[in-house]
């Protein structure tokens, strides 16, 4: 038995349905077990179970993938999933791993360029290109919806299920959460329309009965109705140039919602509360792109010199 590959067949059960996380991360981390087990393969293949990896080979995993050109961000993401992998391993009394390998290797710089905010006008438009009664029209719209007002991550527009909204109270409860830990957040009068005309066109699936809000156009290979993080980016891809737009991220969105939260008044607490980021240096790296525009914007209605 390949001790390598049936431990990472084990996480992802874990990933999945012991710990589940968004589709993203767990993508996240397989690859980066997987991206592991193919250097070790060609490099180290005499190991073979988990308790004969070192510091060493995971050092050196990195080290080959600088030298393919690798980012410092993508080798630090690896290095992260790593760890967590490591981590539930030691807690396994049949793995022989007594110590996490990969704590002993230090985490690349965290470089990160500022990711800039999405121009009202861009968003009016893109909208407009959606303003059709189709089910696929609705669907978008509404994602694009929750994307904006909620600042949420794509994994967790998609995780929703139609009993997670409240259309009186105006809130969602998401419960497929990056870091696992349930919130509820808030939405405007215009997203509750979206939602509302989408529902209503939904009715017409034949997938009505699905418990996910968000339905694919066809089910998936395993059956499944519900819509993917990736389809999420595809989607915005293509309506992007349908409307003539510059490619728009999904997480292009959140940096967006985080700029307009702050710039609005919002304290930094609140802001990190409902995106359920567990640091206030994530709500700092969100803002950042736009931060000096917000700070000449604070000085401006300051205007301490007109005071004296």
């Amino acid at each position: 038995m390949d001790r390598l590959a049936d431990y990472q067949d084990e996480w992802e059960l874990v990933l999945t349905h012991e710990r589940p996380v968004a589709e993203i991360s767990r993508v996240t981390y397989l690859r980066a077990v997987r991206q592991f087990r193919a250097f070790l393969a060609d490099h180290h293949p005499d190991v073979t179970t988990p308790g004969a990896i070192t510091p060493r080979h995971v050092g050196e995993f990195l080290s080959a993938m600088a030298a393919a050109g690798r980012s410092d961000n993508t080798r630090r993401i690896r290095l992260k999933s790593l760890r967590l992998w490591f981590g539930y391993l030691a807690e396994q009394p049949d793995s022989g791993v007594e110590r996490n390998p990969a704590t002993g290797v230090d985490l690349p710089e965290e470089k990160l360029p500022p990711v800039p905010v999405i121009p009202d006008a861009d968003l009016a438009v893109l909208l407009r290109s959606m303003s059709g009664a189709s089910f696929v029209d609705r669907r978008d719209t509404t994602i694009v919806r929750l994307l904006l007002d909620c600042g949420m991550r794509r994994g967790e527009v998609v995780g929703i299920d139609v009993e997670d909204i409240d259309l009186r109270a105006l809130d969602i409860t998401l419960r497929r959460t990056k870091g696992g830990r349930s919130r509820t957040v808030p939405f405007g009068g215009r997203t509750a329309l979206a939602l509302r005309k989408y529902l209503r066109a939904r009715e017409l699936s034949a997938a009505a009965g699905s418990p996910a809000l968000l339905l694919s156009s066809r089910p998936s290979a395993l059956g499944s109705w519900r819509l993917t993080g990736g389809a999420v980016g595809e989607m915005l891809s293509r309506r992007c140039a349908a409307a003539g737009l510059a490619h728009l991220h999904p997480h292009q969105f959140r940096h967006t919602w985080a700029d307009d939260m702050l710039s609005n008044g919002a304290n930094e607490t609140d802001v990190e509360r409902l995106a359920g980021w567990s640091s206030p240096l994530m709500v700092r790296r969100y803002g950042r792109s736009a931060a000096d525009r917000r700070a000449r914007d604070a000085a401006r209605k300051l205007a301490r010199g007109d005071r004296v």
